[in-house]
């Protein structure tokens, strides 16, 4: 799997994968232009969205509604290195969710690829592409 990310001007990326484009930019007092989200709260987008995908498809499997779901996130920066620290992730279920479907809910949205990859430490490796030099 691949995607790429492109320098487009000031402190703005646009990634793109499977023909869909995000524009990645830094707010004006980080010297972008607020174009769109910065890295770590696409990074942070990227769990919650992650998190309501596995509920969601915990409730159709189940064929209860899901209409209201949502997955409000938060964060705590960290320093040196700098990093997020630590992320909160409150699931919201559809009105009349029993105990045992919020239950179950938990356990499928703790499935997610991107939580079991935070959990798992992946590698990760960065290098410089070779470059004809002129």
């Amino acid at each position: 799997m691949e995607m790429g990310v492109t320098y487009t001007g000031g402190m703005q990326f646009v990634a793109e994968v499977r023909g869909h484009k995000v524009t990645i930019d830094l707010p004006p007092s980080q010297k972008g232009t607020d174009a769109g989200p910065t890295p770590p709260e696409l990074f942070i987008a990227s769990l919650g969205s992650c998190i309501g995908v596995y509920v969601v498809g915990y409730l159709q499997a189940q064929r209860l509604p899901c209409d209201g779901v949502s997955v409000r996130m938060s964060w705590e920066e960290g320093k040196s290195p700098a990093r997020i620290a630590r992320i909160s992730a409150e699931i919201k279920l559809p009105e009349g969710a029993t105990p045992e479907h919020a239950r179950m809910a938990l356990k499928a949205a703790e499935m997610c690829k991107i939580h079991n990859t935070l959990k798992q430490k992946p590698e990760v490796r960065v290098s410089i592409a070779e470059t004809r030099l002129a």
